[in-house]
This record gives C-alpha cells, structure tokens and sequence, in this order.
C-alpha cells in the first residue's frame, strides 16, 4: 500500500521501472493502464499521454479530472483505492488493488456477505457526494481482505457544494443507477438472491431509448 506521505510520482521517476499492462485500453479514446513498481510501492497509473492529440489534449485530461475529483473525495471511504495523485495533465496514479473482478468470478463463488459490503461502500459514496455512474462487473474487485474494491471513476458524477436543480437530480439518477447495477451483480452471481432489481433511472432510460433510434435510423434499410 502506498504511503498517503509519498510524494506522487514524476513521469521520469516511473521511466524504466517495473510495469505491466492491466488495460491496453478498448479503442483510442480511453487511457492505457499499467501496474508500475513505483520506489514506495505497486501502483496503477492511467495515462493518456500515448493516445492521438485530441484525446491526450482534451478529453483524457477532462476525463482524469473528474476521477482526480472523485478519488479525493472519497479517500475516508473504505473498500474504495487510495488517490496517490496526479502524475501529470495526462495521467492519474491510485493504490493497487491485487484481486480479481467480478468478471472473472461465477454463480456461487462469493458469498451474500460481499454483496452486502458493496451496498454498504456505495451508500458511503453517496454519501461523501459521488456516484459511479457506469458500474460494472469489471469495475469491481474482490480485495485481499475478500471484500469490494470499486475502481475507475473516470465516469463518475461527484456532487458539488451547492448544486442547481438538475445537477441534483441527475446525481440523484446516478445513484440509483449505482444500486441497480450492484443489484444485477449480486442477482448474477448470488444464485437465490431475492431481492427485485430496481427498475432503470429514467434519465437512463431515456437515453437508451435515444441510442435506439439512433441505431434503428442509421441501420441501412433491406432491399
């Protein structure tokens, strides 16, 4: 574990050390990560510094700032990794966590326990002021200790001070999106689990139903 003292990183620091890639990332848009041996210790760097100039000058720098924001927040929240920091405008440095994700767990292999755990480190998120927003098997590992770690916050929506009527509601629907998606996990992996799962937030629901249009209209038409 990473000392919550040590000083973050340079990227001339992290040059030439032990690595190994965790995510090649799935297209050009998102950031390569990478399990480095860091002088104080493992630790998981995002890095968007390889990616086109649009994506690394733009959209990955806005992407590391809301998770930057995200981390800091939530540094009192248990079963969530620790933010070692900013490496540069490009690239992001947490806490390893070594474990599996759920994606790599069957019906049966975790018991109700873990479930609970992961309600009760979402409800703690929300607290502290942010949501997930997109989670997913992948972005859920099962820590050393057999609890949840929840990763990758590059999505997440975190509450400001004093937020207008929209800002709180979509954090609102972005909650409630945390738990139906915990509810699937455990629904998929918990065999016998019995509680409904909540229906989709409407602002998901909505655009859903915009993506379906828009995929229904672009489809080319059958002669």
């Amino acid at each position: 574990m990473i000392l919550a003292h040590a000083p973050v990183p340079s990227r001339a620091a992290l040059a030439g050390r032990p690595a190994r890639p965790l995510h090649p990332g799935r297209n050009l848009t998102k950031a390569v990560v990478t399990v480095i041996e860091s002088a104080n210790g493992p630790i998981v760097v995002k890095d968007f510094a390889a990616r086109p100039w649009p994506i690394r000058a733009l959209l990955g720098p806005w992407h590391l700032n809301r998770e930057e924001r995200a981390y800091a927040r939530l540094r009192a929240v248990a079963g969530v990794p620790g933010l070692v920091g900013r490496i540069d405008r490009q690239a992001i440095a947490v806490e390893y966590v070594a474990g599996p994700t759920l994606a790599a767990k069957r019906p049966g292999d975790l018991p109700a326990t873990f479930f609970d755990r992961l309600d009760a480190t979402l409800a703690a998120m929300h607290a502290a002021g942010v949501a997930h927003a997109d989670l997913h098997r992948h972005d859920v590992l099962v820590g050393p200790d057999g609890g949840p770690r929840i990763v990758d916050f590059s999505t997440a929506v975190v509450r400001g001070p004093r937020p207008g009527p929209f800002a709180e509601l979509f954090f609102r629907q972005a909650c409630r999106a945390d738990l139906r998606s915990a509810a699937k996990l455990r629904h998929r992996l918990l065999p016998g689990a019995g509680a409904p799962i909540p229906p989709r937030p409407w602002i998901y629901a909505t655009g859903a139903w915009i993506r379906g249009i828009g995929r229904r209209i672009s489809r080319p038409r059958g002669r």
